[in-house]
């Protein structure tokens, strides 16, 4: 979509995204009998009851760079698409791969990286049914589209951003900062954690079954970023104390760009979900059954604003459409 001649502002994700939604019809006219209201806004859309689907892109030099095998690429793929479909409490099913190559592209890349995609959609349990190539004249772009189902069967709960109510508590899962790590400072265990992330699969949809948590999205862009984009689904602010937050091993809570990694850069691929103070033990409980870290960061607030202890949320260390001095 070109910009508009002599636009003084870079576009950005969001603004793209509203106008792109701005231009569309708000409802179809073939859609199935039981389709629910399948609105944009979270991470995976609801396209029938207990059915969700998810795109993601990943594109040579934005997401990843000579420091990645054609394997990591393949099996990262998979994993950014997985950990969306978990976030709405649901298990990757089917997917479909979009693969733009330019000719010179080595048959071995293309071997790696089909190696790496297949362990990927094995670990998740979700199977290749289709995709397009084609040739490119840039660099390499790869779509995949998957999707999920939630519980066993239809009518089993779903989880959106836009549940959670004030008062509630404020959780994520594992650690934050691996990838920032990795990336800005090549720490070989946060290099792992960027190249091939492991998202925790199993605890989105084990949160939905138990119902406990009210809202739900997975860590792509961030904490600063995406709990923001929690809050404004449902309606509230946030109160975030920083002491609370899981740092990864690799970042040092001395260091002061340590909290800038661990909420303003992203890939952490990570659960952030909203949860009843009464779910505590409960949580602890099934985060210890699953052999995962389950912490609590903070509460939701009626007032809208987004709190950062003291001294406020750091400046994002990425942007797709970065303004000068923001790495892209």
């Amino acid at each position: 979509m070109p910009e508009e001649p002599n636009d003084p502002e870079p576009p950005q994700e969001a603004s793209i995204i509203a106008t792109v939604l701005a231009h569309c019809p708000p409802l179809g006219r073939h859609r199935p009998p039981v389709h629910p209201a399948a609105v944009p806004g979270d991470d995976a859309a609801l396209i029938q009851a207990g059915q969700v689907v998810t795109v993601d892109i990943m594109v040579e030099g934005v997401h990843w760079d000579r420091r990645c095998e054609a394997e990591d690429v393949g099996a990262k793929l998979v994993a950014v698409n997985a950990s969306d479909i978990a976030a709405m409490g649901c298990r990757p099913t089917w997917a479909l791969l979009g693969l733009s190559l330019p000719a010179s592209i080595p048959r071995a890349w293309v071997d790696a990286f089909a190696r790496g995609l297949g362990a990927g959609l094995a670990r998740c349990g979700a199977v290749l049914v289709g995709g397009d190539t084609t040739g490119s004249t840039g660099p390499i772009t790869l779509s995949l589209t998957m999707a999920g189902q939630a519980g066993t069967g239809q009518g089993d709960p779903v989880i959106a951003r836009s549940g959670a109510r004030p008062d509630q508590d404020i959780w994520v899962s594992g650690t934050l900062g691996a990838a920032a790590a990795g990336f800005f400072d090549d720490d070989p265990a946060g290099l792992a954690w960027w190249r091939r992330p492991e998202p925790p699969l199993e605890l989105g949809p084990r949160l939905a079954q138990a119902g406990l948590a009210s809202a739900m999205m997975d860590l792509s862009d961030g904490l600063s970023a995406d709990l923001a984009r929690l809050c404004a689904a449902s309606g509230l602010g946030a109160q975030v104390d920083p002491s609370l937050l899981p740092l990864h091993e690799s970042l040092d809570p001395q260091d002061p760009r340590a909290l800038s990694q661990a909420v303003a850069f992203g890939e952490d691929y990570q659960l952030l979900f909203t949860a009843s103070p009464a779910a505590r033990d409960e949580l602890l409980d099934l985060g210890r059954s699953l052999g995962l870290r389950l912490t609590r960061i903070g509460q939701t607030t009626a007032r809208t604003a987004l709190l950062f202890g003291q001294q406020g949320w750091p400046a994002p260390l990425f942007s797709h459409f970065p303004e000068p001095g923001v790495p892209r």
